[in-house]
């Protein structure tokens, strides 16, 4: 990247912290090099409104923790072939005689599970699982819904696989190869972290997980809770990125079949700005990028619920960030 589009890219991102009323970010843009971009403040009220955003900052991944972590682990071990695309949930967790939802349907948002669960107050481990032993699978569904229970429910498979919790089965199989060293479900070094939403509940919400279901289960889950920094992301982008052969995620077999669309979804990511880019956000305000053919690829992290969700906004401007790095104007 030339420094003028490098300039180019800080200026939108600028542009992108006044239009959304966001407190700062960090940004990477990843191509044949890599430009990092750490703007703004940590937070909206002190001492974080005091605090510029520096590198290292560590963000609440939230559903970015569904690729991350949990597809990209699932995709591990269909290429160890502990399990493939087809296998049913059943197979793998019995105790749930009655799911024979693929696991490809999971990574594709179309097993027919609802999106969340209408009542959180009173989940829990226990309600979890109360809910997959009575569940009525409705019939074989082509429909897309997007859905955090399912996510659930493949962190679940991987831990019934690896005999462990999802913290160090990540840790074991994608952080540690990858020297993803600040990624974790349990941020400890807290001056690093940037706060996320401030709540009747649960007061300021600093280096806990944001999402409720996540929070409530009391453990790492498959549908949000990793923490990362820029740094480590980017570290898990240019795998992503990496030929046949040289990937330490996976084969290039496996890394061709996100290149397969299925309603502007492949397995686990989305695509709404084309065939080879896949695409992902989280709740938090964090989103992740990635060409695979021409190999450019855009990190954003942000806190855009702090210290409210009040961004209206946010969405559509991040939306035209990525159509724009994408489609037009190759910023």
């Amino acid at each position: 990247m030339t420094t003028s589009s490098g300039n180019k890219m800080e200026k939108r991102l600028h542009e992108f912290i006044e239009n959304t009323g966001i407190a700062g970010l960090s940004a990477a843009v990843i191509d044949q090099q890599v430009r990092n971009y750490s703007l703004g403040k940590m937070g909206k009220i002190p001492p974080f409104s005091e605090q510029t955003v520096s590198k290292g900052a560590i963000y609440d991944l939230a559903s970015l923790t569904k690729v991350i972590g949990t597809t990209t682990r699932i995709l591990q071990l269909v290429q160890s072939r502990q399990l493939t695309l087809l296998t049913q949930v059943a197979e793998i967790l019995p105790r749930f005689s009655q799911l024979t939802m693929t696991i490809e349907d999971l990574l594709l948002h179309r097993s027919g599970l609802p999106a969340d669960f209408s009542d959180k107050s009173r989940f829990s481990s226990r309600t979890l699982m109360q809910f997959f032993e009575t569940y009525e699978q409705p019939a074989q569904t082509t429909k897309v819904n997007y859905s955090d229970i399912g996510y659930l429910l493949l962190g679940m498979v991987i831990e019934a696989i690896d005999g462990t919790d999802l913290e160090r089965s990540f840790q074991r199989y994608i952080f540690r190869p990858l020297g993803m060293k600040d990624t974790t479900y349990f941020p400890k070094e807290l001056n690093r972290v940037v706060p996320t939403e401030s709540t009747e509940e649960r007061g300021l919400i600093l280096g806990e997980v944001h999402d409720s279901k996540a929070f409530q289960l009391g453990r790492p889950a498959g549908s949000a809770g990793l923490f990362s920094t820029l740094e480590d992301l980017t570290a898990f982008t240019k795998a992503m990125m990496e030929e046949q052969g040289q990937s330490v995620l996976f084969t290039g077999t496996v890394r061709n079949q996100l290149l397969q669309t299925y309603q502007q979804r492949t397995l686990g990511w989305e695509k709404p700005f084309g065939e080879t880019i896949i695409y992902h956000t989280g709740f938090t305000g964090t989103s992740i990028g990635i060409d695979l053919k021409q190999k450019r690829a855009l990190i954003l992290l942000t806190n855009r619920i702090h210290p409210t969700r009040d961004t209206p906004y946010f969405m559509e401007e991040r939306y035209a960030l990525y159509r724009e790095f994408f489609k037009e104007e190759q910023i």
